[in-house]
């Protein structure tokens, strides 16, 4: 399995060699699964869009999504 690769080169979660937080060019679904359950949890989404460097526009289509993905979920028979 491949691992998602940020603009820095260092793999998905890794710091790069200056400490910084990595920049990921793509987002897992069990990452964005991660940060919509933190979201659920109560954590600030202004928090959230700082610590992950993630526009609050996509966090919130991110949880609308997940939303829709379990009301669907709990109409199947």
């Amino acid at each position: 399995m491949e691992k998602d690769v940020s603009v820095s080169g260092a793999a998905e979660g890794e710091r790069s060699s200056t400490g910084a937080a990595p920049e990921v060019k793509r987002w897992s679904a069990n990452r964005k699964k991660e940060v919509v359950l933190r979201l659920m949890r109560g954590e600030s989404i202004d928090a959230l869009s700082r610590e992950l460097g993630i526009e609050i526009y996509r966090l919130e289509e991110w949880h609308q999504k997940a939303l829709q993905g379990i009301e669907s979920a709990l109409k199947a028979r």
